[in-house]
């Protein structure tokens, strides 16, 4: 109902080949944006459900520090919900296609950040380096998990 008044407003013109071509580079950005978030979540609750990590998203740590996975997950499939519904209402205009590209940027930029903090993680020598990490206040985890003195194989 919303996308039918919206394109009633916007007099959307369904016919022209540019605004074709614009809402299937949305539909493919929109796919994008789909599959990175899937892969950000669950790159999170594996290093939430294992040595921890900071989260400088405020609304996400609270959920964290409320030890509920299931508030987590359904906070990121919500926040990305509504994102790509906005996205695809207005899918034929250029601001649409704008949206799109930006948060795929960003989602990909998040990526290879996972990438190189796994990376990072992987290079710890030592439980001294993560339990440093661990004393920080901002350092997250779900349930006690904090790794005995001993040095990592």
């Amino acid at each position: 109902m919303l996308e039918r008044y919206l394109e009633s407003r916007l007099h959307v013109d369904l016919a022209c080949p540019s605004t074709r071509a614009r809402c299937r580079r949305v539909l493919l950005l929109v796919a994008l944006i789909a599959i990175l978030s899937v892969g950000d979540l669950l790159v999170t609750l594996t290093m939430l459900n294992s040595l921890g990590m900071e989260e400088v998203n405020p609304f996400a740590a609270f959920i964290i520090r409320q030890q509920s996975p299931l508030g987590l997950v359904l906070f990121k499939v919500g926040s990305v919900l509504g994102c790509v519904s906005i996205i695809l209402v207005v899918r034929h205009r250029r601001q649409g296609e704008v949206a799109a590209w930006i948060a795929a940027g960003i989602l990909t930029v998040l990526t290879v950040r996972w990438s190189a903090y796994t990376s990072e993680v992987a290079n710890f020598n030592s439980t001294i380096t993560i339990g440093e990490a661990q004393r920080s206040q901002f350092w997250l985890t779900f349930g006690n998990r904090r790794l005995e003195s001993a040095p990592l194989p």
